[in-house]
């Protein structure tokens, strides 16, 4: 249908009420205010007509009312991330009639493609989000209780009772023994409150374990090393089947492991991760990585691991690398179908010297006649390099570039502090 012949819609919605913002065909802005009941969502869908292209901001009530205008009215909604919205959170005035109005403006005036649109997960992944969502929250509330039980041990001078001496309802039941006094009726109702959780997280735990035994992708997905049944289960919840996705890079974007991007002038740098997406989902695929690395079966993410240690990096750093590279190989998997296979890691492109020597023969000058001179004169392009002495011939293995100055400040550190002394 031709823009100029549509509406615009743009709503705003809180706990309990909603403002809604019509650009009518002739441009007019209509404003319209309701109740976020069943009775008030009605009515506000009676003022919807088929071919309105509508924008809402996520939020706790944004796919109930999507799912519900899709399926009554017809129409295109537009779900929209919040934290990619500046013009409405760093506005001076900031009212619910304003933010509807820019949310009918954005959508009038941006395709698709330049909206920072969130895909509208099916019924069944919204059912796998909460309860993976509600798992996590009670893994929280446990191990809370489990710190505060601790503390009232800590409180009478009790120093041999460690965390792990807590961890289940029998260690408990005889930890306590040795409290006296408020301590120990308060650490009666912590025990109360922790058998309620812990019934809770078995429920939770075997209806996530059943059917990451009966789904094929979460089957498929626990090939991989470090990848159990919650982890397998929390990555279909959020990806889904993956088909929303043309690439695993995509996956990352949407689970928050690229890093953030600075660019001024001639400066390119990288920054922390983004962390959008899911914060328990991405934490859980951490430990996945660290599994994997500390596994026999761990393939090319261990030696990855330990190549990049070995050279310098921060294993925090490296491990969070190697979550991302982990989360491609599962989308990967989800893609193919195939069940995961171990590889050995390649490792970084190791140049011979003859080929470094050509290519700095051929960029620099026509002076460095000889495979030494050549190198110097090809050191400011070409990686870093260590030449070692191997069975009498010389092996050029790739460094880090950040790894060769460290390296080289501190000999000229040290050459100063002799001349000086």
């Amino acid at each position: 249908m031709e823009e100029g012949r549509r509406r615009f819609v743009g709503i705003d919605l809180g706990k309990r009420e909603y403002t809604m913002a019509i650009i009518g065909k002739n441009g007019k802005v209509s404003i319209h205010h309701g109740k976020t009941s069943v009775e008030g969502r009605m009515a506000m869908y009676r003022l919807l007509q088929k071919d309105d292209r509508i924008a809402i901001e996520a939020g706790n009530l944004t796919f109930i009312i999507a799912y519900e205008i899709q399926k009554i009215v017809g129409s295109e909604v537009r779900v929209l991330n919040s934290a990619k919205l500046p013009f409405i959170w760093d506005a001076p005035t900031k009212t619910d009639k304003e933010d509807a109005i820019k949310l009918a403006k954005i959508v009038k005036e941006r395709k698709d493609e330049q909206l920072p649109l969130v895909p509208l997960p099916s019924k069944k992944e919204m059912e796998r989000r909460e309860t993976i969502s509600n798992y996590g929250r009670e893994m929280q509330n446990r191990t809370r209780l489990i710190n505060n039980l601790h503390s009232l041990f800590v409180k009478q001078g009790i120093t041999t009772i460690v965390k792990k001496d807590l961890a289940t309802a029998e260690r408990r039941e005889e930890a306590i023994k040795l409290l006296t006094g408020q301590e120990l009726e308060d650490a009666q109702w912590q025990l109360k409150y922790l058998q309620m959780f812990e019934d809770r997280i078995k429920i939770l735990k075997d209806k996530i374990l059943k059917e990451a035994k009966t789904d094929e992708l979460m089957r498929l997905l626990q090939t991989i090393a470090g990848v159990g049944p919650i982890v397998a289960y929390a990555f279909v919840a959020y990806v889904g089947d993956g088909s929303r996705f043309s690439k695993g890079a995509q996956v990352s974007n949407y689970i928050g492991f690229v890093p953030q991007l600075y660019i001024s002038g001639t400066i390119y740098r990288n920054g922390h991760i983004t962390k959008r997406g899911n914060g328990y989902l991405r934490g859980l695929l951490v430990q996945a990585a660290w599994a994997a690395v500390f596994s026999n079966s761990g393939g090319a993410l261990r030696d990855r691991y330990i190549d990049r240690t070995q050279q310098g990096h921060s294993k925090k750093k490296t491990i969070v690398a190697i979550a991302r590279r982990l989360v491609e190989l599962m989308y990967s998997i989800m893609k193919s179908k195939e069940e995961y296979e171990v590889r050995p890691y390649k490792g970084p492109a190791v140049k011979t010297v003859a080929d470094l020597a050509a290519q700095a023969l051929s960029v620099e000058s026509e002076s460095a006649g000889t495979v030494e001179e050549a190198l110097k004169e090809g050191d400011k392009k070409a990686p870093a390099l260590k030449k070692e002495e191997e069975s009498g011939s010389v092996k050029i293995v790739t460094l880090p570039v950040t790894v060769e100055k460290k390296r080289r400040k501190n000999l000229t550190m040290s050459g100063k502090k002799e001349k000086a002394g």
